[in-house]
Parts: structure tokens; C-alpha cells; sequence
């Protein structure tokens, strides 16, 4: 296996599809971790071969629409092995990550062999929960740790295998995800910005799809992805989404650096 070509794409707003792409990393060996917003504009160049990964985060039952349209565009016909690896919160519901994946591929004549769900950090604060304490969230970084390494174990000896959602991606569900990718880029309208923003420009830097400019405040350009990055890693928690956010906590992976997050 130390000869095999390994690439992890990943695609993360606070870190934890991050973190997990690390880890998975470390333990595949030989392996390549790149960024699918880093790379978005140039993925028709891309030809990754042997094994190849996506890790990502569950956006409204479903992938986000940036990796969406990354599997879709990016050239696997030298592949021999391809995973995914959905990363969702509190509840993984009705996802539809897995079902996806097969789709996108099999209308590139290619097979997605395995695909795993993994429950990190929820920090998705714009609905009715906020995120989990100090301690609930060093239990769950344990078993996520444990997870990746069962995971490792599959991917290595390249086994099929595929984990199910709670329920079938249905009608309803379908629905939702849709209206959620068309209206996903001009979701940032709701963004607002304190008066305790200093311009320090750290939204900027952090933000996967450069979707912020300083203009004595942040100013959102519509080309959202609603990773809620600029929420969370604000280090005065001066940008909130609408009225729901202003007593919620932040959150960002304590396993990552902040440089890690850098767009340029």
C-alpha cells in the first residue's frame, strides 16, 4: 500500500471534516490532503488516481453545493478506489450523502466503494440548539478519533462497505436539499455585523470560498456556501446570522490551527 496514490479532498467550515481528513491521513499513509475550495476553480485539471476520498460536512440532508459540484466535475478514470466520508451534528436524519455519491459517480461510469457517516461537533447554531459543552465535545472528539480509525482499517483493504441513514432519502427530504442549493449563495443577506467588529479581517482569511471583503465592516458577496465559519471564528463575535445567533456559542475544532483555515 506505501506505493499507492492517495488523495483526501475535503471541504470544512469550522474543522471537524478537517480534522477527520488529518487523521485519516496519518493513518492511510502516503496520503495527499487537498482543499475542494482551494481547487474548485482549477478541478478539470485534476486527475487524482488509485484511492481517492471526499470529507465533508451534511448541509441540509445532503452535501454541500460546493462538493456537489466538485465530485461532478473532477476527472476519476484513473481511480481504483473511492470513498466518502459525511460528517453531520445532532441528528443525521434523513441524509442523503450516500445516495448522492452513487448518482454523481454512476453517471460518470464510475462505482463509489465505500461511504461512511460520522457524528462530530454539532455547531450548526441557526436552529433551535446551541453547541454541546466543553465536556460533551471532548467525548465526542473521542469517538470520532475511534471512528477514523475503524474507517482506516476498510479503506486500506479497499472493502465496499456502506453506512445507512436513519431513514430513506425521500421525497420530502429531496425537496428541501433543492431549494436549500438554490437559494444557498444569497443566504449570506442575513449576516449582520456588531459594533464590536474591529475590521481585523479575520472573516476574510477563513472564509473557503473568499465570499467576504473588509469595507470598513465585512460585507458578504453572495456566493455563500453556509458553512458558518465566519460566525463561529470572529474573535469578537461580532457577526451573527439574523436575530437567532446572538446568545449561541462559537465553535471551531481545538484540533486545527487557525492557519489551517486560510484561503490564500
Amino acid at each position: 500500500m506505501l506505493n499507492i496514490e492517495k488523495t483526501i479532498y475535503y471541504f470544512t467550515g469550522t474543522g471537524n471534516s478537517l480534522k477527520i481528513a488529518k487523521d485519516l491521513s496519518g493513518k492511510l499513509g502516503n496520503c495527499n490532503i487537498v482543499s475542494i475550495a482551494k481547487n474548485i476553480a482549477n478541478v478539470n485539471m485534476l486527475s487524482p488516481k488509485e484511492i481517492v476520498g471526499f470529507v465533508f460536512p451534511v448541509f441540509y440532508c445532503g452535501m454541500p453545493k460546493i462538493v456537489k459540484e466538485f465530485i461532478q466535475k473532477i476527472n476519476l478514470s484513473s481511480t481504483s478506489y473511492i470513498f466518502i466520508i459525511a460528517v453531520y451534528g445532532a441528528n443525521l436524519g434523513n441524509a442523503g450523502c450516500i445516495h448522492q455519491g452513487k448518482n454523481i459517480l454512476k453517471k460518470k461510469s464510475i462505482r463509489l466503494d465505500s461511504a461512511f457517516y460520522v457524528k462530530s461537533v454539532d455547531n450548526f447554531v441557526i436552529w433551535t440548539w446551541d453547541v454541546p459543552s466543553n465536556e460533551k465535545q471532548h467525548i465526542i472528539h473521542k469517538m470520532v478519533d475511534k471512528r477514523v480509525e475503524d474507517i482506516s482499517g476498510i479503506i486500506k483493504n479497499k472493502k465496499t462497505y456502506f453506512d445507512k441513514s436513519i431513514t430513506e432519502y425521500v421525497g420530502p427530504v429531496i425537496f428541501r436539499y433543492k431549494n436549500f442549493l438554490k437559494t444557498v449563495n444569497n443566504r449570506d443577506k442575513a449576516f449582520t455585523v456588531g459594533n464590536t467588529c474591529n475590521a481585523c479581517g479575520i472573516c476574510v482569511k477563513i472564509c473557503p470560498v473568499k465570499n467576504i471583503k473588509i469595507n470598513n465592516k465585512p460585507e458578504w458577496l453572495n456566493n455563500c456556501q453556509f458553512c458558518l465559519a465566519c460566525f463561529h471564528m470572529c474573535p469578537n463575535k461580532a457577526i451573527n446570522y439574523g436575530k437567532v445567533t446572538f446568545k449561541r456559542q462559537r465553535y471551531s475544532n481545538p484540533y486545527n490551527k487557525m492557519e489551517e483555515y486560510y484561503n490564500d
